[in-house]
């Protein structure tokens, strides 16, 4: 009887870590890695007369007289969204 319950708690525990990670794993996947980028192209910062100059995710924004290469803004994660993974060793 004694070790049918281990048995059963390591089973439990097991597949909760098992979860556990693969809900994380899950979570770190939702940010997609940036395109590579064009070393013709412009970079973000960089002068610019139109938009295919910059990088193909960038655009050419005007600000005065200069246009300025800019990349588009990071969408914004929940509150609570856990962005870095720890290991405990």
């Amino acid at each position: 009887m004694m070790k049918k319950k281990i048995a059963v708690f390591i089973l439990i525990f097991g597949m909760a870590f098992v979860a556990g990670n693969v809900y994380a794993g899950a979570m770190m996947a939702d940010e997609a890695p940036e395109p590579a980028q064009d070393p013709k192209k412009k970079k973000a910062g960089e002068e610019c007369k139109a938009s295919d100059e910059c990088q193909n995710h960038h655009t050419c924004k005007k600000t005065g007289d200069k246009g300025i290469c800019t990349a588009p803004e990071r969408p914004k994660l929940p509150p609570g969204v856990v962005t870095q993974l720890i290991e405990f060793r």
